[in-house]
């Protein structure tokens, strides 16, 4: 596989909502202009053709659809200027899908973009914290950008529900609901950046247990519910299996420039915030990458965590995830408690799932995940 730089263009703070657990930073109408986005995008240029990699380019925000006659631009900056690279770019997105319309998305679907849609689920579980800035739930104007999502025969997409410590209760609710009307892949983001505290960890257990007999229920019904949060746990599994290394290592200063609205360098899209964290900024689009604060970034990252390196899921758990661990911990490099709980959660019930149906030999699951693998349950 040829590996990728992605340059990911955080395009305005400003947003349609205001979700109650937004780590990108204060909400307000400030863009980015055309002049930052251009040198953002040749100094990622120069750095893929530097070690030899391809470049991926996404739009973050606030709400990067507020934007849209600059995304256009970006891409089609990219698009004239692609010479070089040794694979062609390609390109995403993360929205909210309130300013989705069907123009858009057949613009988008026919430059293949990848096109991740924040729903928290159901409407109670949504409009627990996706609100607008008068407080009204918007699930009903997010769920009409679903359902054009699902329509679509071509769209490369995903269903993007950020489950906090106020509305896991209705977690197992939630993918019920995506699964009945959205039937692509779905993710679970955790919110890391709030404070869990037992009580609402055991919800979360016990929710995640739900969800999993709720998928467990789809593979025997042959129409699998496609949740990233088990599929991947279970890939880690045979990877970790067949190679016995890493298999979910993170490249922290090495795959990722976060461009913020101002033109600073972060090395993920999730740590930028508002753009003013010195700690982790390493260049901007005036001076370019900072060579020395990479350098400190990369040999910085990974885990310190002796407890870590004693631990048999090491090597399938996200414990060297730089912006996990920083949202969780405040280092890129420390594990937190939470962090680790829910990580053993999500492992031991996705390896009870798939023993389940390897027991069985569930067809849908052997397709989906072994083809010519041998390995077991």
């Amino acid at each position: 596989m040829i590996q990728v730089i992605t340059c990911t263009l955080c395009l305005t703070h400003d947003c349609t909502l205001r979700c109650k657990y937004c780590y990108a930073g204060r909400k307000y109408r400030h863009a980015m202009t055309r002049e930052t986005a251009q040198k953002a995008i040749d100094i990622s240029l120069a750095e893929a053709k530097r070690v030899g990699r391809g470049l991926d380019l996404s739009f973050f925000g606030g709400e990067p659809l507020l934007e849209w006659e600059l995304l256009q631009w970006c891409f089609e900056y990219l698009e004239s200027h692609e010479e070089g690279l040794i694979v062609q770019p390609r390109y995403g997105i993360t929205t909210n899908g309130t300013l989705l319309t069907p123009e858009r998305l057949e613009w988008m679907a026919e430059r293949d973009f990848l096109i991740g849609i924040s729903i928290d689920g159901s409407p109670t579980m949504h409009n627990t914290n996706r609100c607008y800035a008068d407080g009204q739930g918007s699930h009903e104007a997010v769920a009409r950008a679903v359902a054009l999502l699902d329509k679509h025969p071509t769209i490369r997409t995903k269903a993007i529900c950020v489950v906090t410590p106020n509305n896991v209760q209705y977690l197992a609710e939630g993918v019920e609901w995506l699964a009945a009307h959205f039937h692509k892949e779905i993710g679970l983001n955790i919110d890391y950046w709030s404070n869990w505290n037992d009580e609402q960890f055991d919800t979360l257990s016990e929710q995640y247990n739900l969800v999993a007999a709720r998928v467990l229920q789809s593979y025997r019904e042959g129409t699998p519910i496609k949740l990233s949060n088990i599929e991947h746990k279970i890939l880690s599994h045979i990877q970790s299996s067949e190679s016995h290394t890493d298999c979910v290592k993170c490249t922290i200063g090495e795959r990722e420039i976060g461009v913020s609205v101002d033109g600073n360098f972060f090395p993920c899209s999730r740590l930028v915030g508002v753009g003013d964290e010195p700690e982790l900024n390493f260049g901007n689009v005036k001076d370019g990458i900072n060579r020395a604060r990479q350098e400190w970034i990369i040999a910085n990252r990974g885990n310190t965590t002796p407890a870590c390196k004693l631990c048999e899921l090491r090597a399938r758990c996200l414990n060297s995830c730089g912006c996990t661990n920083h949202a969780a911990s405040g280092f890129i490099n420390q594990v937190s408690p939470f962090l680790c709980c829910s990580e053993k959660l999500f492992i031991e019930t996705a390896d009870s799932l798939a023993e389940i149906l390897y027991a069985e030999q569930n067809p849908h699951f052997l397709e989906r995940f072994y083809h010519e693998h041998s390995v077991g349950y």
